[in-house]
């Protein structure tokens, strides 16, 4: 995932063993689906969240993940950005980035085993857990790099590579996680593949 440049550590390293908190968690999420880059440079962003003000280091992050609908307040003027991040509140926060709007903490660990995000037992796992730490986000994030995204026939990997140009081919081959998508690809059952995903969609 390092190598990758989708995670990162702090000056103290990794930190696998450490809780993280929901301002973070929002920063992680967009550093894995390749909108950092976007949510630092954008201009003008605000979030109705009276606890995350503009001078807050996660500001923009949090503004853009709201943006975009992926992160939710604890209530309308509240993000609680310093409080830890539960399993079942990044799980929900993947799916929506993932494309699946309806998401929330609540059924996290059913919609992540339905959509192929998460096994069942993992998905229970991570939802329910009394401590979520940064290696459990890691294997989230792991997964999710994997997943096809709502409605397209591309991995959120492939999407990195290939569409937003965010991860480079090299580096993702290395990875041993990246297959070029079949829209792509100039193997025929590649091109078989994507035909029968185009079908069933319709």
């Amino acid at each position: 995932m390092n190598k990758l440049q989708l995670f990162q550590g702090t000056d103290r390293g990794y930190e696998l063993d450490q809780t993280f908190t929901r301002a973070q968690g929002a920063t992680m999420l967009l550093r894995l689906f390749g909108w950092e880059a976007a949510a630092a440079n954008a201009q003008g962003l605000t979030s109705p969240f009276t606890d995350v003000p503009a001078e807050h280091w996660a500001a923009k992050s949090v503004a853009f993940a709201h943006g975009k609908s992926l992160v939710h307040g604890v209530t309308n003027e509240s993000f609680a950005p310093d409080a830890s991040m539960t399993g079942a509140q990044f799980i929900a926060l993947t799916l929506r980035a993932l494309g699946y709007a309806e998401a929330e903490p609540q059924q996290a660990s059913e919609l992540a085993a339905s959509s192929g995000l998460l096994g069942a037992g993992d998905a229970k796992q991570f939802a329910q857990a009394a401590v979520f730490r940064r290696d459990d986000m890691v294997a989230v994030a792991y997964s999710a790099i994997q997943t096809k995204l709502k409605g397209s026939g591309k991995t959120l990997l492939q999407k990195l590579v290939e569409d937003d140009k965010t991860v480079s081919a090299e580096a993702a081959a290395a990875s041993g996680l990246y297959k070029k998508s079949a829209a792509t690809s100039n193997d025929p059952m590649d091109q078989i593949e994507k035909a029968i995903e185009d079908a069933l969609r319709k």
